[in-house]
């Protein structure tokens, strides 16, 4: 079948909302950025909805780069709003002096002219319905600091795992059925030593011979084939395989998967989940849009289409088949055109805190995409068909499930589906202005466009003004059959919190998710002791320093270590790391924050504290990652007036992971934090995470045992509050304390930090998924025969 030719659009396609002039200016400012106000006027701050704000207090950190120091009055919007400063609709007539379109864009159209009055008039605009072409430059290539040559590797023995066992609340909270947090502590499996996963691992080991996993998936499925009675691994045409009896078809529909595309932790956890999963022997396709040319990704040949907007778009699949995974690439210039060149972390907007004019409408479409994909794309000789199980991430797919839900009510198609939607950051919804002709568009009653509509602000912030709305992410919560979130606490926290998903006195508005989260997410089944209310992700078993391969690709001069050598091979990467950059030796702990500069990760609220403890606490800090520009500019200012103690490294590639196992500490000081990766991995390499107690912070991390605790949570406000800022420095100068005061605590403290992180795999997070799968009725295409799973190793560890 020969491809659709795709025409240009006449007029600007793009789903967005039509603001007020007060609206368009205020949605200019970046979704993070400081707003830029003159210094006389502390006082106060004028808000969209007329009320004056709160003067926010004046940051340290802010003056030293000269810029006035003012703090910002509000958080970062959830939606995705466009800047009236950055890419216009697409498809109309380019300026006369405007730059032209690369070659590589022949379909391009430049995203400015004005833009037509309602989404319904831009989506039936002749020609494609989507805007095509470049709407962000490339993002430059990191320029890394000039560094000393790093020493060999040493040949040593790899190290024995000598791993203690996890506190009781870990191994409770990674086992068995998932309960509500406030019953972590009561539910069964007490009285175990290890997580299912390394029970599982334990009980096959000695069955385990040559180049066969030896922990993780592969090895979960060899201990479950002997709990059954039948045999842990045989031989078929040369390949180690183990039995199976239960198969599920899971389709992962997803705005971003590791390696291919990543923004944060949703990319992470749409790599490890679904390749454990598969592991474990069920077939397992996750559908992502193709942002970038992959290589390991080829045409599959298919071509079809959906409506959008009364016009007939085209739809085009890439594939690629991994660690047993299906990898389906959603192929569209809306995605591939989008930046030119490289798209890198621009999956959403154009830079960091802006988001792409037309976001609403490239969404619906992936998510029209997806469905073709499952009912029509064969791959390996079958399609997945009704007959599985969709798991969809944030709002970008979060249509899906109304999708489902519609042409199963109206068509009787979809019987045998079950959906769940699995909220990874309850922040970003995709708000966008109620129009006239969206159930068109989307291809549904009208009843459902009436059902996700609320009266909530465009912009997070309870100052702004409050519109008829469409919320993307409740259709997901309300159509869904479960919902799920990756963390008990985060659970928790969005059914009940009403600064972190919960409801607020006037039962319509909520201070961060400004919609009523809690009814949505029981709606979902997502709390009540017969349902889940989160899933703690995982960390790939390989990412330890005990495994050879990460160890290398990792560049850890020490080699492996185990928890026994832990603080020797520190010694020698801090000192490695400190040679490299230049830094002074200390007496005093090396820290390290590794993560996005911005108010959600609580870096403004560190780096006013820092400000004031570097002045007298014996410590380095150094930190890692991109963000903010204003954030960046003070990181800058900081090191300029502490060279010896700060450092900042900028973005870093694997060898982030020889820097965080050199560190005594990491730095997460956030405002929230739904699951959290990088406390993680730090407890992985026996490194003491810092943490603010919120979310999946809170799960993983126990005060004064494998961690600490600020005394308080931080303000969810995007505000220097100085009683936060506060709680993060007497946190520091505890760390710092303790490290040289109490030296034989904070050994066992690692200790404990490396016993529990053992527990924080995506073998455990599988085996639950698995559970709740089951519980929802999700059809066995097996059907009580036995099959086999080829057992392999996921090298993919960074």
């Amino acid at each position: 079948m020969s491809a659709p030719q795709a025409t240009t659009p006449a007029q600007a396609p793009s789903v967005v909302p039509v603001a007020k002039p007060a609206e368009v200016s205020a949605a200019a400012k970046s979704r993070d950025e400081a707003p830029k106000v003159e210094e006389q006027k502390k006082t106060a701050a004028t808000t969209q909805g007329g009320a004056t704000a709160p003067a926010a207090p004046t940051s340290k950190a802010a003056t030293l780069t000269g810029s006035g120091g003012q703090g910002v009055n509000t958080l970062s919007p959830a939606s995705a709003v466009p800047a009236s400063t950055g890419p216009a609709s697409a498809g109309a007539a380019p300026k006369a002096k405007s730059a032209p379109v690369p070659p590589m864009s022949a379909a391009a159209v430049v995203e400015e002219g004005k833009k037509p009055v309602t989404a319904a008039e831009r989506l039936a605009g002749t020609g494609s319905a989507l805007a095509k072409g470049v709407g962000a430059k490339a993002e430059p290539q990191a320029k890394p600091k000039a560094k000393a040559k790093m020493s060999a590797i040493p040949s040593r023995p790899l190290p024995t795992d000598t791993m203690g066992s996890a506190p009781t609340a870990v191994l409770n909270m990674v086992s068995g059925k998932p309960v509500p947090a406030s019953q972590v502590g009561t539910s069964a499996y007490a009285t175990s030593t290890v997580g299912p996963a390394r029970a599982y691992a334990k009980a096959a080991a000695g069955a385990v011979s040559g180049e066969v996993p030896k922990a993780g998936p592969p090895a979960v499925a060899m201990g479950r084939a002997m709990a059954a009675g039948r045999p842990a691994m045989s031989m078929v045409n040369g390949k180690p395989v183990t039995t199976i009896t239960k198969k599920y078809q899971l389709v992962f529909v997803t705005g971003e998967v590791a390696p291919f595309s990543k923004t944060g932790g949703l990319g992470e956890a749409m790599d490890g989940l679904p390749i454990a999963l598969a592991a474990m022997g069920h077939r397992c396709m996750v559908i992502s849009p193709r942002y970038d040319q992959y290589a390991e990704a080829w045409d599959t040949g298919y071509w079809g289409s959906v409506t959008m907007g009364g016009k007939q778009e085209s739809v085009h699949f890439f594939h690629t088949y991994k660690q047993k995974v299906d990898y389906v690439f959603v192929d569209h210039p809306t995605f591939l055109e989008r930046v030119n060149g490289q798209t890198g972390s621009k999956l959403y907007g154009p830079e960091w805190g802006k988001d792409f004019a037309d976001n609403q409408a490239r969404f619906a479409y992936f998510c029209k995409a997806a469905l073709k994909a499952i009912q029509e794309l064969s791959l390996g000789g079958a399609i997945y068909g009704s007959d599985c199980m969709v798991v969809c991430n944030d709002w970008h797919s979060a249509l899906v499930p109304m999708l489902i839900h519609a042409e199963k009510t109206t068509t009787g198609k979809w019987q045998n589906t079950k959906t769940a939607f699995l909220c990874h950051n309850a922040v970003f919804q995709g708000r966008f202005q109620r129009e006239e002709g969206l159930a068109g568009i989307f291809g549904v009653p009208e009843r459902y466009i009436d059902s996700i509509t609320f009266k909530m602000p465009l912009r997070i912030g309870k100052y702004n003004e409050k519109i008829t709305c469409v919320n993307t992410m409740a259709a997901g919560l309300r159509y869904c059959d479960r919902a799920l979130t990756v963390s008990p606490s985060y659970a928790v926290e969005c059914c009940t919190d009403p600064e972190k998903g919960g409801l607020v006195e006037d039962q319509e508005y909520v201070l961060l998710c400004g919609v009523e989260l809690e009814s949505l997410f029981t709606l979902g089944k997502c709390t009540g002791t017969a349902c889940p209310p989160g899933i703690l992700n995982g960390v790939k078993e390989g990412v330890s320093p005990s495994d050879k391969n990460f160890v290398t690709k990792t560049m850890m001069s020490c080699g492996p270590y185990n928890s026994t050598t832990c603080d020797i091979a520190k010694s020698e990467l801090k000192a490695s790391y400190r040679a490299q950059n230049g830094l002074s030796g200390c007496t005093g702990p090396l820290m390290c924050f590794i993560g996005r500069l911005d108010s959600q990760k609580g870096y403004d609220l560190l780096l006013e504290s820092l400000v004031e403890v570097l002045e007298d606490t014996e410590m380095q800090v150094v930190i890692v990652g991109a963000g903010r520009a204003d954030l960046v500019a003070q990181t800058k200012a900081v090191e300029k007036k502490f060279p010896e103690k700060f450092f900042y490294a900028g973005w870093m590639g694997p060898e982030r992971y020889a820097l965080l196992a050199g560190c005594d500490f990491t730095l997460l000081p956030s405002r929230w934090e739904p699951c959290g990766l990088v406390q993680m991995e730090a407890m992985r390499l026996g490194t003491l995470p810092i943490v603010a107690p919120t979310g999946g912070l809170k799960d993983t991390v126990e005060d004064g045992v494998n961690g600490l605790w600020t005394e308080k949570e931080m303000t969810v406000e995007a505000v220097i509050e100085e009683e936060s800022v506060s709680a993060i420095s007497e946190a520091l100068k505890r760390a710092a304390k303790l490290f040289t005061q109490e030296p034989a605590k904070v050994v066992k403290m690692k200790q404990a930090a490396m016993a529990a992180a053992a527990e924080f795999t995506w073998s455990n997070a599988a085996l639950q998924y698995e559970q709740i799968f089951t519980e929802l009725g999700v059809k066995d295409v097996l059907n009580g025969k036995t099959a086999t799973v080829t057992l392999e190793t996921d090298k993919q560890v960074c």
